[in-house]
């Protein structure tokens, strides 16, 4: 029985029916821009990233969904932009390009789409306006109420007192994060935060749900639901095949 759907897509899942039973229709597509339209709720985003000292955070400001006809994969590249504070003054700021893909798989018995392979295949940094770095001197002006000045004030027994206050007892991951602005490179700071971004990106795909039952309320999902075998990525297409693989 076809389900609560206007005529015309009663008309448009018969003509697809009678296609398909002939061999005339072999598979359905999305295209990239049909894709985009679909993830555009999902953004902007943000989520914590953990610091050995003060607070930090991501925010995905936006994603744009390709198929690249190299890979035959579905690869999000997103806007990101990163932020740390110590006692609420921001010392990093940067923007970054962020990019993952995965692989789409169809299981016909329950008539889902899943998302699997999924990998962050790049964090690369953007050289803009947004970029900051404060330097460590400033970080300790921040912590201690007497001013400190030379490195070798990092190594002194006051000092590590007062990190082991604001980084959870930490004392050496504190020192070790704070050297990496002594050089003042964004670059360097993004590579040590990467290992983590990539995680929590990861993390929440799977927060989200990486699977999707066809709706019986659209009638193209409605024909594919019974009649699909497989979904690949070809062509910078998103192909619904309703013949098995050669």
């Amino acid at each position: 029985m076809l389900p609560q759907l206007s005529w015309r897509d009663k008309l448009n899942t018969l003509v697809g029916y009678c296609l398909i039973k002939t061999g005339r229709l072999q598979h359905d597509i999305f295209t990239e821009q049909e894709l985009n339209a679909l993830i555009a709720p999902y953004f902007p985003f943000s989520e914590q990233l953990t610091v050995p000292i003060g607070e930090g955070h991501f925010s995905c400001l936006e994603g744009q969904l390709s198929m690249p006809v190299s890979s035959n994969r579905l690869t999000l590249q997103m806007l990101c932009a990163i932020e740390v504070k110590v006692m609420g003054t921001p010392i990093y700021k940067a923007h970054a390009a962020a990019g993952l893909s995965a692989l789409p798989n169809y299981f016909p018995a329950s008539a889902s789409l899943h998302i699997t392979d999924t990998r962050v295949d790049f964090i690369h940094l953007l050289n803009d306006h947004y970029s900051l770095v404060k330097d460590t001197q400033f970080i300790i002006d921040k912590l201690l109420p007497l001013p400190l000045s030379g490195l070798g004030s990092l190594l002194g027994q006051p000092l590590r007192s007062a990190l082991s206050l604001v980084s959870a007892g930490s004392t050496d991951q504190a020192l070790d994060y704070l050297k990496l602005y002594l050089q003042g490179s964004t670059q360097r700071i993004l590579d040590y935060h990467k290992p983590k971004l990539a995680k929590a990106l990861l993390a929440k795909l799977e927060e989200r749900s990486l699977e999707y039952t066809m709706d019986d309320n659209h009638w193209r999902e409605f024909l594919f639901a019974r009649y699909g075998k497989r979904v690949d990525v070809e062509d910078q297409q998103l192909k619904f095949y309703f013949t098995e693989a050669p």
